[in-house]
């Protein structure tokens, strides 16, 4: 079984699980609970600087926080390593770093030695309105913060040895800020890191609708293709639903509308059906998409 297929079976026995978050009602307000956890071999390419790999750890939990539309409030780091010399500083300046730019602290964590480099991370969050992946309903626009495409560009980079560059790319700045203008008015939200495509069909399952997305309404990375802006992942932009009444330009791009049914790509004036492929761990996992 890969990774899609037991995140259904888990689904069937944790019921409070499918949201980027756990969402723990407390004190009047609600809190915010995630964790991710990151390899060497699948999530950090051949020449991945140390701040790079503390950063990003950090980072793909703060963007849960951001798709739910909340105010992150503290990070803890779990890390495993064979070999920790030359590793541990590069790996905690760059979480710190992400810490600050999110306007939060990492409180603590744990260490360890293992054969592979693992990182665990856990974001504490906050927010009075949680938007969950199922308040989509037909009419809605679909709409994204940014463009598409930075974590392929990096990989492509990466395998040239075009090192500070890819770097660079891969330390993205989760959308919190994005995510707490949206809180007021979208009816569903998550961030993108499996790919656009994958992400479409979680949301139209969680919210009981179709998706339908216009190709050229997609904002790109300059270089990619829109392939890759669909089925490569990890571009943590968020994505989300919003009634059209509600929708200002500086929430976002609008790329599509809510609809009955279906998963659908509209390009070079047809109507398609969008397979449900993307970044996906564990067996079946061909490079990178599944």
């Amino acid at each position: 079984m890969n990774e899609w297929q037991l995140l259904r079976l888990i689904q069937g026995h944790v019921p409070a699980a499918g949201d980027d978050c756990a969402v723990l009602p407390f004190g009047g307000t609600n809190l915010l609970l995630t964790t991710d956890m990151l390899h060497r071999a699948s999530d950090f390419p051949p020449g991945t600087a140390p701040y790079t790999i503390g950063w990003r750890s950090v980072a793909v939990s703060l963007s849960d926080i951001a798709a739910m539309g909340g105010r992150p409030l503290a990070v803890v780091l779990a890390a495993s390593a064979p070999d920790w010399e030359g590793l541990l500083p590069g790996v905690l300046a760059g979480a710190q770093a992400a810490c600050r730019e999110a306007g939060c602290e990492l409180v603590g964590g744990d260490l360890d030695f293992s054969r592979e480099l693992t990182l665990v991370s856990s974001a504490l969050g906050e927010t009075s309105r949680p938007v969950l992946r199922s308040g989509a309903r037909p009419g809605d626009l679909l709409c994204l913060t940014g463009p598409l495409g930075r974590t392929a560009l990096a990989l492509r980079l990466s395998s040239r040895g075009e090192l500070g560059e890819a770097n660079r790319l891969l330390r993205f700045i989760p959308r919190l800020e994005a995510g707490r203008r949206l809180a007021a008015q979208a009816t569903s939200m998550l961030d993108l890191s499996d790919s656009l495509a994958h992400s479409l069909h979680l949301l139209a399952r969680a919210s009981g609708v179709g998706l339908e997305l216009r190709a050229d309404s997609l904002p790109l990375v300059p270089g990619v293709s829109l392939d890759e802006a669909l089925y490569y992942g990890e571009d943590y932009e968020l994505l989300c639903t919003i009634p059209p009444g509600l929708f200002r330009p500086e929430l976002g791009v609008e790329v599509g509308r809510a609809v009955e049914a279906g998963v659908w790509l509209i390009r070079d004036g047809r109507r398609v059906e969008l397979s449900d492929r993307g970044w996906v761990h564990g067996p079946d996992a061909e490079g990178g998409t599944g």
